[in-house]
């Protein structure tokens, strides 16, 4: 009998002038093995050099840019212009460790009932005396779709990222995604590698937490109202 088709698989980076560390994030994207099919890049009007940075690594990226309009709806344009089975996003100032694609897949291919498979994620910080970026702490679980492999039958499911959430879009998606019954499998394995710095939005304590506390109050209104809870992002295909 014929060898079963390996899922396609679409790696998909939103970024918004985020030139300094575009480059490793697309290298560790193109490292992975099995190498993934299509690398979706989109420039989300950037004003620095992230488009030509792109661009720069050659036919494999596929850079598509528009005007800034914010993670999430990058991450749907992103979401609208690929093609794989399955998707793994990752934002412009991350990188996939080795191995991340390869550990995921297996866990998909394992459980064809689930359509989602989820890691760890670990941080990483620049040393100040060496200049070098260091893994720290111990990896933990976290809601964030960057450390996860997505089958497109999901967002096909539950909708798009919801535009309307400025940051905590990724934890609503997966709010709603458990609402509606997706399944998901665990990996003991760190599948993203998280830089600590300046531009992080997570860098205000408060705001982030009071992102985190109006997902959480949308989700519970959703319940209480029984409305349809894959209704708030748009379907696949559609603009939110």
């Amino acid at each position: 009998m014929p060898a079963e088709r390996r899922a396609t698989v679409s790696a998909l980076i939103p970024v918004w002038n985020g030139a300094a560390f575009l480059s490793e994030a697309i290298a560790s994207a193109l490292a992975q093995e099995p190498a993934v099919d299509e690398v979706v890049v989109i420039d989300d009007g950037s004003t620095d050099e992230s488009g030509a940075i792109a661009r720069s690594h050659g036919p494999r990226i596929r850079c598509v840019r528009q005007e800034h309009s914010g993670l999430a709806a990058a991450r749907n344009a992103a979401l609208r212009s690929s093609r794989g089975d399955v998707v793994a996003f990752l934002d412009a100032d991350d990188v996939w460790p080795p191995e991340r694609l390869s550990r995921l897949l297996r866990a998909l291919e394992r459980n064809p009932d689930c359509e989602i498979a989820q890691g760890r994620l670990q941080r990483m910080v620049r040393d100040e005396r060496t200049m070098r970026w260091e893994l720290v702490d111990e990896s933990w679980r976290a809601p964030n779709v960057a450390t996860a492999l997505i089958r497109r039958s999901a967002f096909e499911k539950v909708g798009l990222f919801d535009e309307s959430v400025a940051g905590g879009d990724d934890v609503d998606w997966l709010l709603r995604a458990r609402e509606l019954g997706v399944r998901e499998t665990v990996v003991d394995a760190i599948t993203l590698l998280y830089r600590r710095h300046d531009g992080n939005m997570t860098n205000d304590v408060a705001a982030d937490q009071r992102r985190l506390l109006r997902v959480l109050g949308r989700a519970v209104a959703r319940r209480r109202a029984a409305v349809a809870p894959g209704s708030a992002g748009g379907k696949l295909g559609e603009r939110s």
